[in-house]
């Protein structure tokens, strides 16, 4: 069955599709250009992705997965959660975020951070959640010139997300995570 992948962020896309690659699901994640903009204005990353699986299913009538993901800072209370691809404003560049977390940061002593994946399925009928969870570290600077987001400033296991390779990064992801409980329910449920 295809199942569109409720994101127009192309690192997820290829991220989350390698994964369902990978798995020898019976499944494949597809990728639409044009896709719909769904605002995330709800309370929860659980609440945003349930919306996003909802109005983009309702729009193109083919089942959907939809995503939402965040970056919890435990000093922060949280931030920039929710509010991770926005933290220093609408139309923030990844530099500008991580800025904005280092400058917020710059006097605590715990760094402690984790990612925090939601995934949702809805083919009109079923429903189905995962989530992913990823325990790390904010460094002090940018490290490693791949990945996207926060990548260079989440620490795990002694090396930045933006410092491992793609095939590294996905082995240990919070998405990964998220997908491989996904894609175990669909293919004994769906």
């Amino acid at each position: 069955m295809d199942i569109l992948l409720a994101t127009k962020n192309v690192n997820k896309h290829k991220e989350i599709s390698k994964i369902f690659k990978d798995s020898g699901n019976f499944h494949k994640a597809i990728y639409k250009e044009d896709l719909i903009e769904v605002i995330e204005d709800k309370n929860t990353i659980l609440e945003n992705a349930q919306k996003k699986a909802f109005e983009i299913y309702n729009h193109y009538q083919i089942p959907v997965i939809s995503d939402d993901s965040g970056l919890f800072v435990n000093s922060l209370n949280g931030m920039p959660g929710l509010r991770s691809k926005r933290y220093a404003g609408e139309n923030a560049s990844d530099i500008e975020n991580i800025e904005k977390l280092l400058t917020n940061l710059s006097e605590k002593k715990d760094r402690s951070a984790h990612f925090q994946t939601v995934l949702y399925f809805y083919d009109g009928k079923t429903e189905i959640t995962t989530e992913g969870i990823l325990e790390g570290v904010i460094t002090q600077k940018p490290r490693g010139v791949n990945g996207f987001g926060y990548d260079s400033i989440f620490e795990y296991d002694s090396k930045t997300l933006a410092e491992l390779t793609s095939v590294e990064k996905n082995n240990i992801s919070h998405r990964k995570i998220a997908a491989n409980k996904m894609i175990g329910i669909l293919n004994e449920k769906i």
